[in-house]
């Protein structure tokens, strides 16, 4: 029984080592003003990946989040990761964030937690951890740059 027990306990062990580093979810951002393109992330699925990126890319109306109907979720703006000012729709070739989440192995670029984007001349960045959305939103009012228009977050949504 115990020899029974030690090779499942060693078996678990190295599945969840061979596992450690996968279902990092991630989407990419290409700041406006040029710059290299950095990666967002990481998600702990590819569904909250997709809900993330979804409104980096466009603003809902408020009903989507209680009643996501194809009426509430239809886009009526830029998402979070756009300027304030920026054009509505996007013009072709200057959308912001990419278009698909993928998935890497690794570290991760961003601990969890809530964060806006940055926009400085040639670049480009993500502001924070900050502990609650509140918080995040207090700081970019704050922020004298160019910035996106809201905060999101990064880690386990919860899939």
């Amino acid at each position: 029984m115990k020899r029974t027990v030690l090779l499942a306990t060693i078996y678990f062990a190295s599945v969840a080592a061979a596992s450690a580093g996968y279902d990092d979810w991630y989407f990419s951002i290409r700041p406006p003003s040029g710059g290299p393109t950095f990666r967002v992330g990481p998600y702990n699925s590819q569904f909250g990946c997709q809900d993330w990126l979804g409104s980096a890319l466009y603003l809902h109306g408020p009903l989507c989040h209680g009643h996501p109907t194809q009426l509430n979720c239809a886009p009526i703006g830029n998402g979070y990761a756009y300027p304030v000012g920026f054009p509505y729709p996007v013009p072709a070739g200057a959308q912001i964030p990419s278009g698909n989440c993928f998935e890497v192995n690794g570290q991760g670029d961003l601990r969890p937690g809530y964060y806006y984007f940055q926009y400085p001349l040639n670049g480009g960045d993500a502001a924070g951890p900050f502990s609650t959305n509140t918080i995040c939103r207090n700081h970019l009012a704050n922020d004298a740059g160019e910035t996106g228009i809201d905060c999101f977050f990064v880690g386990n949504t919860g899939e």
